[in-house]
């Protein structure tokens, strides 16, 4: 939109008026181009309260419930045999967490208000395209995950609570220099963004759908 106005703005320039209407839609243009530069097409504006501080009660971060405690322990294990990837996902996390969230991470179970824990149940590679030498030329790095966030310790309704999926691939062509170690760090890495994403507080509660 910002672009289609700009463009426009050089081609089809419109005649000043004595009544300023011209101006004024200008400099509305110009406010609201600044305030979406500042803001990012990622998130949008919630209110926030006094102590979340904000701009004028809104803020544009993305919104995370600490009201019941901001300590979290995380905890990932694998059930294959690719070495220390359950570590490389755990280091992923901790730096998305430490980045993008308000929650503390610690380093015992015991003094932490919530748990995040998760298994590695898929980590395989496969071949996409062959070189005419019988080499591959390009691969599939795929993972798949199965996380769960709780209280500590978890409340009666989390304790049959069902683990959450997550799966993510990603092509690789060694003729780059792109090795399999390197893929899945950026397997992991990826992942790791979704866990914390899905860690954000719903924009919506049950009221507003039903």
């Amino acid at each position: 939109m910002t672009a289609r106005n700009g463009w426009s703005a050089c081609h089809d320039r419109p005649e000043p008026r004595r009544d300023g209407r011209v101006t004024r839609r200008a400099a509305a243009a110009a406010l609201l181009a600044s305030l979406g530069l500042s803001a990012g097409c990622s998130s949008l504006p919630t209110p926030s309260s006094a102590s979340e501080g904000g701009f004028f009660g809104w803020h544009i971060q993305a919104p995370f419930d600490t009201s019941e405690g901001n300590r979290v322990f995380v905890y990932f294990k694998s059930n294959r045999y690719r070495r220390d990837l359950q570590l490389m996902l755990e280091e992923a996390v901790l730096k998305e967490i430490s980045m993008r969230t308000p929650f503390v991470v610690v380093g015992r179970r015991e003094d932490a208000d919530s748990i995040l824990e998760g298994v590695i149940t898929v980590d395989d590679k496969y071949l996409i395209v062959e070189a005419p030498t019988n080499l591959p030329r390009e691969l599939n790095a795929t993972m798949t995950v199965w996380i769960n966030w709780r209280h500590n310790p978890p409340q009666e309704s989390e304790k049959n609570q069902l683990p959450t999926q997550i799966m993510e691939s990603l092509p690789f062509v060694p003729e780059l220099g792109q090795t399999t170690l390197t893929s899945f760090q950026q397997v992991t890495e990826n992942i790791a963004k979704q866990i914390v994403d899905m860690m954000e507080r719903p924009w919506f509660n049950a009221d507003d759908v039903e």
